[in-house]
């Protein structure tokens, strides 16, 4: 058996990034840009008002006050869209609405709060400074600068800044698409009835599920029965449809776990196989050329934790993404916990944070068969091999799957 971070460091030096493609620019979201994006004009593209008001030269209204107006002339109404062809010189205003270029010769905008509204002619009521309320050319982007680099995660505000430069495609990293194939002659589909000595396949809807969350594309494969055949058949076909291949069961030491048979008839080779953890210990690794194969444990919990713990990296990565783990954050553990050395345990816990301080407690039984204990969760717990008793009140290392509440 090998450490859960030597399995971490194995798996992650086998994976390699997507290549790109370009799409269009709403199809790029959730997305990682594979190219670096430099601005060919200035944002906004001309000075223009950040206020609906008056464009005028400012030294008009040196002095004003409420109990010392100053009236301008107004010389017409510029809107958002339109450009004006009057030029305001001193003694004149233009009536402005915000986002309209300033006209030639205004080097300020007052705010219509300040003034009377006037229609022939405007009363200030106090002094504006040279270039108040005027947004200038470029003052978001410059020409020729470089916006994003490559490898920045595209979210709603990023779609913003590209539309606002003209980018109707960009390229990003291919989105892997990842197989799902959990095998056992005891596994039904959820929608059939239950048989004496039968369960439902949860895993392949969990798995599929973290495949999404991820942002990649879910390949479920039919159930494989406990027999070669039908197991190689499946493993096969999920290797030709996807970029990961993720089994479930069939990886431990019984008589029927031929998974690992049959990678190895394919010519699969083993990166590792057993990790000193719980849930999750028969984990196992494999590459196939180009292709990844995790074999998860059978165990629904087991499946979902080493998803989390080892999958989920390896899809981020592959899409480009820097950012691959989880955050991790430092709890006030409220039981008492004992283990065996020897194991790292990986434990399911409500995380709750209370004067800046988080706090963890378990959700429930820690069996690995227990999925309600994993519903319940919003992070995992993470106590080393070598910890045998965690006491109320120590400190604890935790994975957080959700945010956590603030009480």
């Amino acid at each position: 058996m090998i450490k859960p971070e030597e399995a971490l460091r194995i798996i992650l030096e086998e994976v390699r990034i997507q290549p790109f493609e370009e799409v269009e620019l709403i199809d790029s979201f959730g997305r990682v840009l594979a190219e670096d994006v430099i601005s060919d004009i200035n944002v906004p593209p001309f000075d223009n008002s950040a206020m609906d008001g008056y464009a005028i030269v400012a030294s008009d209204t040196a002095g004003a006050s409420k109990k010392s107006l100053r009236r301008l002339k107004i010389l017409g109404e510029l809107k958002a869209g339109d450009v004006s062809n009057f030029e305001v010189t001193s003694g004149f205003a233009l009536k402005i609405m915000t986002g309209a270029p300033i006209p030639l010769g205004a080097d300020t905008v007052v705010k219509k709060e300040d003034t009377d509204l006037g229609d022939d002619e405007v009363s200030i009521f106090c002094e504006v400074e040279k270039g108040k309320n005027i947004r200038l050319a470029g003052e978001d982007v410059i020409k020729g600068e470089r916006i994003f680099p490559t490898g920045v995660h595209i979210r709603p505000q990023e779609i913003g800044l590209l539309a606002s430069l003209g980018k109707s495609k960009v390229k990003v990293f291919k989105l892997p698409t990842v197989a799902i194939l959990s095998t056992g002659d005891e596994l039904v589909e959820i929608d059939e009835p239950l048989a004496p000595g039968k369960i439902r396949n949860s895993n392949t809807y969990s798995l599929m599920a973290q495949v999404i969350s991820c942002g990649a594309r879910p390949f479920p494969l039919e159930i494989a029965r406990d027999n070669v055949d039908a197991t190689k058949r499946l493993i096969e076909k999920g290797l030709e449809v996807s970029d990961t291949l993720l089994t479930t069961g069939g990886v431990s030491m019984g008589d029927y776990d031929v998974v690992k048979d049959v990678l190895d008839d394919l010519g699969a080779e083993l990166k590792f196989w057993k990790v000193a953890q719980k849930p999750g210990m028969p984990l196992a690794f494999w590459r196939l050329g180009e292709k990844l194969i995790f074999g998860l444990p059978g165990n629904p919990v087991s499946t979902i934790v080493c998803f989390e713990e080892y999958v989920r990296p390896i899809i981020l990565k592959m899409m480009g993404r820097s950012h691959i783990f989880r955050p991790e954050v430092d709890a006030i553990f409220e039981h008492d916990l004992q283990k065996k050395s020897g194991r790292a345990f990986f434990v399911r816990v409500n995380v709750k944070t209370k004067d800046g301080k988080h706090y963890v407690s378990l959700t429930g039984p820690q069996g690995s068969g227990i999925l309600k204990s994993m519903s319940l969760a919003n992070g995992i717990a993470i106590i080393p091999s070598e910890t045998t008793l965690v006491k109320t009140g120590d400190k604890v290392k935790v994975h957080l799957i959700d945010l956590p509440e603030d009480h």
